[in-house]
């Protein structure tokens, strides 16, 4: 799931993580209380790296040409994590990738929609800043230039996601998306009924 936004600020940073934590989605592990960004460095890749939370809301505020990926923790589940990946799909908007694999066997869509739920809330709660959503379950329309859709670019949507969220002025660049509905101001393809769990 990505959720793309402009005012990449300190002060949103911080509402952003008080929010999710509110909503049930914090930095803290909830037996350890451990806060973990996940390295990127070739020796150490994908291995939890243990941060202080000034240290990961600095890395977090601090987007240059690199990722930055770290762990948030759904409260009452110890084992159910949400890796973020923040990074820049250009210079003026951050876009926040959330994995939606944290959750597996019986109960993944109760899971995940958990999660949707919680970033649909977000992404309203951007206001303004906000420029695209995009959900997508298991990755097909990884095969295309997301980034470049949402942002107003030329790439055609020939492998959609469950759910894309575009400006108006943007989602009329492409009659291969079909009927659009409204959520906000904003036009969605929703294939699979996700903005019914919006609140």
């Amino acid at each position: 799931m990505q959720l793309y936004r402009r005012d990449w600020s300190p002060e949103q940073v911080l509402r952003r993580v008080d929010s999710l934590a509110a909503a049930g989605m914090a930095l803290r592990h909830p037996r350890t209380g451990r806060i973990t960004a996940i390295s990127g460095e070739r020796e150490t890749c994908g291995e939890q790296v243990e941060m202080d939370r000034h240290s990961l809301l600095a890395a977090m505020s601090g987007l240059a040409e690199k990722q930055f990926t770290f762990q948030y923790w759904m409260t009452g589940d110890e084992d159910a994590d949400v890796l973020c990946t923040l990074g820049r799909a250009d210079a003026g908007v951050v876009v926040e990738h959330y994995s939606l694999d944290g959750f597996g066997g019986p109960v993944w869509r109760k899971g995940q929609d958990t999660v949707i739920r919680r970033l649909l809330a977000e992404f309203r709660a951007t206001g303004p800043a906000a420029v695209g959503l995009v959900v997508d379950r298991w990755g097909p329309s990884l095969e295309i230039d997301l980034d470049d859709v949402v942002l107003g670019g030329p790439t055609p949507v020939t492998v959609g996601p469950e759910l894309l969220v575009l400006r108006p002025e943007v989602a009329r660049r492409h009659p291969e998306l079909g009927t659009l509905v409204p959520f906000g101001g904003f036009l969605a393809r929703d294939i699979d009924g996700i903005l019914a769990l919006a609140p």
